[in-house]
């Protein structure tokens, strides 16, 4: 493999992985929109914790757990994960998508419980598409094109 070569891998692969991390969790919430069920859940308990990474201190982060019924069969499950915009109280109905063969965790029927890693990580290779072109056109320029003057 050439130096080009192995500059060009060294730039674009943090892009073709993200892009395909974004494809992949996109293909997830796809798949699990076809497979689940939208029902209506009521929010019996709710757990609350500062958040503690760099994009949501100062936020506080909600996990409520449901009750709800698929084929006249009582469940109850949590969202699996907290944010900042799953601030349901307790006692308040929200719809949720729910697969009615397992027992698993449910997701709100929301861009933010279905969408948003998809769509958070594409943004992030756009950008990493961005910044690899300019530093591509750079190096590339500045290193391995020959004077023909």
């Amino acid at each position: 493999m050439t130096l080009r070569q192995r500059v060009a891998v060294v730039l674009f692969v943090f892009p073709v992985l993200t892009l395909l991390a974004a494809m992949l969790y996109g293909l997830e919430s796809a798949v699990y929109v076809a497979r689940s069920e939208r029902v209506i859940g009521t929010v019996v308990e709710r757990y609350e914790w500062p958040g503690e990474t760099i994009f949501d201190r100062g936020t506080v982060n909600y996990e409520p757990v449901f009750t709800y019924e698929i084929d006249g069969v009582p469940r109850r499950a949590s969202v699996g994960s907290a944010h900042a915009s799953f601030d349901i109280g307790v006692g308040e109905t929200a719809a949720i998508r729910a697969i009615p063969a397992s027992r698993g965790n449910v997701r709100l029927d929301t861009w933010q419980g279905l969408w948003f890693m998809p769509v958070i990580l594409g943004l992030i290779s756009l950008v990493g598409w961005s910044v690899a072109g300019l530093l591509w056109l750079v190096t590339d320029r500045i290193f391995f094109r020959k004077d023909t003057t």
